[in-house]
């Protein structure tokens, strides 16, 4: 009885100091420009690694928040500079807007869709 209640005891105790852990949806960035580089203020909130494709255009970025805080996204360009705020919360990432940037969420559901039927079928139907 007693070794049940130290083991039950001991598990509860390291149960209790897990760190809580949250599922973040990744981002895709696309620019017009090939990013350079890429810095974050915090990478334990929040980093983002360029995704080099066959055409070597360097001008997507894969985005991943992995804690919950604020940072700040700095993409280099050939001649500009341009700095993001990002806030990570438990729900959802908020980007501050820039024209130059679209950040498009990867795991968002395809959204479905219903064609209209061409005139001649519907009296078909």
């Amino acid at each position: 009885m007693k070794k049940t209640f130290l083991i039950s005891f001991v598990i509860t105790l390291c149960l209790a100091f897990i760190p809580k852990v949250f599922a973040f949806d990744n981002y895709l960035l696309h620019t017009d420009k090939p990013v350079v580089k890429i810095v974050s203020s915090d990478s334990s909130i929040i980093t983002a690694n360029v995704l080099v494709t066959i055409m070597n255009e360097k001008d997507t970025v894969i985005v991943t928040p992995k804690n919950v805080g604020k940072a700040v996204l700095t993409f280099y360009f050939k001649d500009e500079t341009i700095s993001i705020p990002v806030n990570v919360k438990k729900k959802r990432t908020v980007f501050k807007k820039n024209p130059k940037l679209n950040f498009i969420k990867i795991d968002t559901p395809p959204q479905l869709f219903q064609i209209d039927l061409p005139p001649r079928a519907k009296e078909i139907n």
